[in-house]
């Protein structure tokens, strides 16, 4: 029982974005989650349009931890919890999730995604951008995945489950990673001249490449986000693409 909804759940919540609305948010998403499990619980139909109303309520957190969010809910209800008590635990998981998916999943894993496929990019591979949507997509299916069934199976129990895995322990990491592969293509193309990233030769290149990476971890360690980091990264590389095609003999 629990596997075919838990599917049904998972395959919904990649539509939770599709209908946005700006009184509601992601409620018309989250009442799709939902239609699965109150279609199972065999309402009456006074019954079911109130519920369906309470669904409908506002509704907004990281589409990612979605369905982690209806799947809670859901088991709340089944084992007969009081309408507010629900409410208010939707609500408490909804703000949370949707700070930590931001900067775990937009603001963290994404840069590195990218900043790890550009190597392959540059030398010119196909696959290159499998690369980047292997790196992101694989823990992010798999958080969708894992949400799901851990609400599903759990309820209430969840919220100590995420106390015990937090998401933000892993965020330093990933962004010590991201610095680091910064560091290694910036030093790579003062080697590689093709690259076109670094201009000059020689020690002129090295010097510029360390200056770079520097000028990069002393971001990170002030606080500059790694999205920010990314957006120089591409912008300081365009410029000297610019430079080699336009200004270098």
């Amino acid at each position: 029982m629990l596997a075919p909804l838990a599917w049904s759940i998972f395959v919904r919540s990649l539509l939770v974005q599709a209908s946005w609305n700006f009184k509601g948010m992601q409620n018309l998403g989250y009442f799709l989650m939902c239609q699965p499990a109150l279609a199972r619980r065999r309402l009456a139909p006074p019954e079911r349009a109130q519920t369906a109303l309470v669904q409908l309520r506002l509704f907004n957190t990281h589409p990612y931890f979605s369905g982690l969010v209806a799947a809670t809910v859901m088991r709340e209800e089944q084992d007969g919890a009081d309408g507010e008590q629900t409410e208010g635990l939707k609500r408490s998981l909804m703000c949370i999730l949707g700070s930590v998916g931001d900067e775990f999943f937009w603001a963290t894993l994404r840069p590195l995604a990218a900043i790890a496929a550009l190597p392959a990019a540059m030398a010119g591979w196909a696959w290159a951008p499998l690369v980047l949507f292997g790196l992101y997509n694989v823990p992010h299916l798999g958080v969708r995945a894992w949400g799901i069934l851990a609400g599903l199976s759990r309820g209430r129990g969840i919220v100590e489950a995420l106390q015990r895995r937090p998401l933000s322990r892993a965020i330093p990491a990933l962004a010590a990673a991201t610095t680091t592969l910064s560091g290694f293509i910036v030093g790579v193309s003062a080697a590689d001249r093709s690259w076109g990233l670094v201009p000059g030769a020689g020690a002129y290149a090295i010097a510029a490449s360390l200056a770079v990476f520097a000028a990069l971890a002393t971001l990170q360690v002030r606080g500059c986000s790694q999205g920010r980091l990314l957006a120089m990264l591409s912008a300081a590389a365009t410029v000297a693409a610019a430079y080699r095609v336009v200004l270098a003999p």
